[in-house]
C-alpha cells in the first residue's frame, strides 16, 4: 500500500449555500467569528454527505430549507496555523432562489441567534465592501456558473443527492 493511502491526512470539508433573491441579491451572514460577511454554511460531520451538511447548515442558521443536489464550484483552502484549522474543501452548493416570502420572513432562527448577528442581502458588485477578497472571487465564480448552468451534481457512491432524497 502507497505511504499517502496510510497517513490519512486530516482535511475539512465545508459545505457552504449560494441563495439569491428575485433582484439577483447574493444571502450572506455576519457572526461572530469571522470579520466581514459569508455564505451561510459550515463543516460537515464526520460520515455526512455534503448536500445534507448544506441543507443542514441552511436550515440551521437561516431557517430555510432545501434539498440540495448541486454544487457549483470547490474552493481549496490551507490550513490555518493561528486557528488551528486544517486545511480542507469547501463546496459552494446552489441553493437556488429565495421566493418573495422566504425573503420578507428571513430572520435568524433562535438557535443561531449566539453565532449569527445578522443575515445580510448583497448585490455581486458590492461583494468587495463586504467579504474578504478571496470569498469575493469564490462567491462570484459561483453566481457564473449558476447563471450559465455550469452546476454539477453532488454524488454518494453514485447517486444523485436529489434522487436519494425523491426530491
Amino acid at each position: 500500500m502507497h505511504n499517502e493511502v496510510q497517513q490519512h491526512p486530516t482535511r475539512r470539508i465545508g459545505a457552504l449555500v449560494l441563495i439569491r433573491d428575485g433582484m439577483r441579491r447574493v444571502l450572506l451572514e455576519e457572526t461572530d467569528y469571522r470579520k466581514g460577511l459569508q455564505l451561510p454554511g459550515g463543516a460537515a460531520h464526520k460520515g455526512e454527505q455534503v448536500a445534507d451538511a448544506a441543507a443542514r447548515e441552511l436550515a440551521e442558521e437561516t431557517g430555510l430549507r432545501r434539498v440540495i443536489a448541486f454544487h457549483l464550484g470547490v474552493d481549496q483552502i490551507p490550513a490555518n496555523p493561528n486557528t488551528g484549522s486544517p486545511e480542507g474543501f469547501n463546496f459552494i452548493c446552489d441553493g437556488g432562489f429565495a421566493s418573495h416570502a422566504e425573503v420578507a420572513g428571513l430572520s435568524i432562527p433562535v438557535g443561531a441567534s449566539e453565532e449569527i448577528r445578522a443575515l445580510v442581502w448583497v448585490h455581486p458588485d458590492e461583494l468587495d465592501d463586504h467579504v474578504q477578497p478571496y470569498m469575493a472571487a469564490r462567491i462570484r465564480i459561483a453566481v457564473d456558473h449558476a447563471d450559465s448552468g455550469l452546476r454539477q451534481p453532488l454524488l454518494y457512491i453514485g447517486q444523485p443527492a436529489d434522487q436519494r432524497h425523491g426530491a
